[in-house]
C-alpha cells in the first residue's frame, strides 16, 4: 500500500521513503513466507497480496534501467495443489481484475524483465544512458527472446474468461462495456511486452514493422476503452510503451489528450510519464536515458 502510494502520490507523508524502499521491504515480507511459489490461490488473502506485489514488482522492473530485475519470473506457477488440471489452467488464462490482464501474463512479462535486465549493459551506453544502435543480442538471448515472443502470443490468444469479480446483474450495456475493456486491456498488456521484448532484448529499430505493428495493436485497443473508465486509468504501461514508438503525429495528439485526461485523476507518475514522452517526440532520445526510478503502470 505504502509503495502505491508513494508512486501515486509521492511524499505524501513528507518522509523521504522512496517507493522502492517501500516495495523492498514487502519483497522481503514475501521472501520470508518461503517467496512467490509458496502463495497459493486457494489463500485469498495471500494471493490478493501477492498479485498486488507482483504486478509492481514487475512493472517497477520494466519501467526504467536503474529499477532492480523482478524478485521471480516463475510467480504464477500452476498450483500442484490436487485441483483438476484444466481448472488450473482456466484459471491462469483468466483475467484478473486487479491485474488488467492474465496471470499467466505477469509472468512472462517478468521473463521480458530478466532477460532486458541481463540485456542493458551491453545495450546501454553506462554515461549517457542511450541505446547502442549497432548492439546485436547474443544467439541465447534470440533464441530465449523467441521463445518469450510465441508465449506471449499464446497468452493473448488462449484468454479463458474475464474476472469473475463483476456484477452479473445489472445494465447490460454496462456489462458488454465492462468484457469489452478488459478483453481490450489484456491485450494492450501482452503488445506491450512484445515491444519490451522486440525494443529491449532483440534491438530492432523503433520503425520496423514488428514494433509498429505493435503500436497500432496498442492504438486499437485504446479505442476499445471509454474516456474515463477505470479501464484506461490502468492502461498507463501500455499507452507508455506504445508512445515510446509512436511516429504518427495524430496518434501522438489522441494520446497526449487520454494521459491529461488520466492525470485528472491525481496519478503523479502519469504526469511524469507525459512529460518523458514528450521528451521523447522532442528530442529523437530512447526513453531509457530519460528516466529515472520512475513507476509506468
Amino acid at each position: 500500500m505504502l509503495a502505491s502510494l508513494e508512486i501515486i502520490s509521492p511524499n505524501t507523508f513528507e518522509v523521504p521513503i522512496s517507493w522502492q524502499d517501500h516495495l523492498a521491504m514487502a519483497r522481503q515480507m514475501i521472501i520470508s513466507r518461503g517467496g512467490p511459489k509458496s502463495i497459493h490461490r486457494k489463500d485469498k488473502v495471500g494471493y490478493f497480496l501477492s498479485t498486488w506485489f507482483a504486478y509492481l514488482d514487475v512493472l517497477g522492473s520494466l519501467s526504467g534501467s536503474k529499477v532492480d530485475k523482478p524478485l521471480d519470473s516463475s510467480y504464477w506457477a500452476v498450483d500442484d495443489d490436487g485441483h483438476d488440471p484444466t481448472e488450473r489452467l482456466q484459471e491462469e488464462f483468466q483475467i484478473d481484475c486487479l491485474l488488467g490482464f492474465t496471470s499467466h501474463c505477469i509472468g512472462i512479462l517478468a521473463r521480458i524483465a530478466e532477460l532486458a535486465k541481463e540485456c542493458e549493459p551491453s545495450r546501454l551506453d553506462p554515461a549517457s544512458g542511450t541505446v547502442r544502435r549497432d548492439w546485436r543480442p547474443p544467439p541465447d538471448v534470440v533464441t530465449r527472446a523467441q521463445g518469450i515472443r510465441k508465449e506471449l502470443q499464446q497468452s493473448r490468444d488462449c484468454v479463458y474468461k474475464a474476472c469473475d469479480h463483476r456484477p452479473r446483474d445489472g445494465d447490460a450495456g454496462e456489462s458488454a462495456w465492462d468484457s469489452l475493456e478488459i478483453y481490450a486491456t489484456n491485450e494492450a498488456f501482452h503488445w506491450a511486452g512484445l515491444i519490451h521484448l522486440y525494443r529491449r532484448c532483440l534491438n530492432l529499430p523503433s520503425n520496423s514493422p514488428e514494433v509498429q505493428t505493435c503500436v497500432r495493436e496498442i492504438v486499437g485497443a485504446l479505442y476499445k476503452v471509454r474516456r474515463g473508465s477505470t479501464a484506461e486509468a490502468c492502461l498507463l504501461f501500455p499507452m507508455f510503451a506504445a508512445g515510446c514508438e509512436m511516429e504518427n503525429e495524430r496518434d501522438r495528439e489522441r494520446l497526449r489528450g487520454r494521459l491529461r485526461e488520466v492525470e485528472g485523476c491525481g496519478m503523479m507518475q502519469v504526469r511524469r510519464a507525459r512529460r518523458v514522452l514528450e521528451s521523447v517526440w522532442g528530442t529523437g532520445k530512447a526513453w531509457e536515458g530519460l528516466v529515472g526510478d520512475d513507476f509506468f503502470g
